[in-house]
């Protein structure tokens, strides 16, 4: 239901900006996500790598943190919460309080340490939840006939030669506006370690809440690991907000598979 809500509400912006009948025409766009065989098998020699031979269906992540907000400089403590890729629940214990951050599908809000819960908007919604453990986004890739998978080619990642890859959501039966900007705005970059195939890195665009035209770009980079609970965690994750280090993340412990509840993602 929440699916065919937010598709509603993108589909609803995409009539008023229409600016002629032959563009309203433009009706169900028949979209066959592109599915590239060698970003399939990355995919695969990732997640084999990353878990051998275990599945995974959720975990949970702690250790310490360092906060960036402008010259707001905290540290503390963080639980990291991740159910599948549409799920996380990120919570910082800080010296200036706590700080929450959940997403839960296509809907997600943040909490201030004043507890006041705020509604992120729509367009932020369509990348994936689990960006601080893209593990999760390469299961979901593999699996998902309609996420669209793309091998871009090679690059250089802090001195590290990687395979890009670029996920994006395709969503069937739309008109080809909507079905292009959900694309969009689900498009997230995944980079490789060419040799070990571990995520080095992930890239997507964060836009305001009145603006989903404007691109902000947030990195997050995995610069180590670690064997966690039989498989390879991220032992540091620093996420940067526009070039600037926001969140710096140092993980000490990772449970898997505890059979994490919904609710414990609820937005409401």
């Amino acid at each position: 239901m929440r699916l065919r809500v937010a598709i509603g509400f993108l589909f609803c912006i995409f009539l008023f900006e229409l600016s002629s009948p032959s563009q309203q025409q433009n009706l169900e766009a028949k979209s066959t996500p592109q599915r590239d065989p060698q970003a399939l098998t990355l995919a695969r020699l990732s997640v084999q790598a990353l878990l051998g031979n275990q599945s995974l269906s959720d975990a949970t992540l702690q250790g310490t943190a360092n906060y960036t907000a402008g010259s707001d400089q905290e540290s503390g403590s963080f639980t990291l919460e991740v159910k599948g890729n549409q799920e996380s629940k990120l919570v910082l214990s800080l010296t200036g309080g706590t700080r929450q951050e959940i997403r839960q599908v296509q809907a997600g809000a943040w909490v201030g340490p004043d507890g006041q819960k705020h509604t992120l908007a729509l367009h932020n919604c369509w990348t994936d939840a689990s960006s601080l453990l893209p593990v999760f986004s390469l299961q979901a890739a593999l699996a998902n006939p309609q996420i669209a998978v793309v091998y871009v080619g090679q690059s250089t990642v802090n001195g590290t030669t990687a395979d890009h890859l670029q996920l994006s959501q395709v969503v069937a039966g739309q008109a080809q506006q909507v079905t292009s900007q959900i694309q969009q705005l689900s498009s997230m970059d995944i980079y490789l370690d060419a040799s070990s195939h571990l995520p080095v890195q992930v890239a997507f665009s964060a836009h305001p809440d009145d603006n989903l035209r404007r691109s902000i770009p947030v990195v997050i980079q995995f610069p180590s690991y670690q064997q966690l609970g039989g498989i390879q965690a991220p032992a540091h994750v620093q996420r940067f907000l526009q070039g600037t280090l926001t969140l710096d993340l140092v993980v000490k412990s990772l449970a898997t598979n505890t059979g994490i509840s919904d609710s414990d993602f609820s937005i409401q």
